[in-house]
């Protein structure tokens, strides 16, 4: 096997590795979370909370008095069936492996949370920008509310 000129090769191995490995702590998919958070913003819609403690599987953004969870979901890493990501060419049972728990867990979450009462929905990382999943949220919420009451439905319900 050739040996790469000028690449230090790791200091740790095998256990001591993968214990360094678990503290990492990732920031999410902050980015695509970013530009959801701004439509969110920049269409008025309110009252959600941003990871909601407390709320299985810890939704990016909960609205609480509606109950509705909503995840903001990378390609990658959550096995979009449309963008078909590669999967590593290297270590590559690993990434499989990754990926399908990923995947396993996330139908999981979504069937406990239904369970509970949660409206669940799912926003894919390459659908941020298309906004149809702002229509869908937003049809959601109103569900969740119900009908307006004729004090909170404004001047043009007469």
């Amino acid at each position: 096997m050739a040996r790469l000129v000028g690449v230090s090769r790791d200091p740790l191995e095998g256990p001591a590795r993968s214990e360094r490995m678990s503290r990492v702590r990732g920031a999410g998919n902050r980015s695509t979370e970013l530009a959801v958070e701004a439509v969110l913003v920049e269409d008025g819609l309110a009252g959600w909370v941003k990871q909601a403690q407390g709320v299985r599987g810890r939704p990016d953004f909960y609205f609480p008095a509606e109950r509705v969870a909503l995840f903001v979901d990378g390609c990658f890493w959550h096995a979009c069936p449309r963008c078909n990501r590669n999967t590593p060419s290297t270590r590559r049972e690993f990434w499989s492996a990754k990926i399908e728990e990923t995947r396993r867990r996330d139908n999981r979450v979504r069937r406990q949370l239904r369970r509970d009462g949660v409206s669940v929905i799912r926003v894919w990382e390459h659908e941020v920008n298309d906004k149809r999943w702002v229509r869908r949220l937003g049809s959601a919420l109103a569900k969740r509310r119900g009908p307006r009451s004729r004090a909170d439905a404004g001047p043009d319900s007469t």
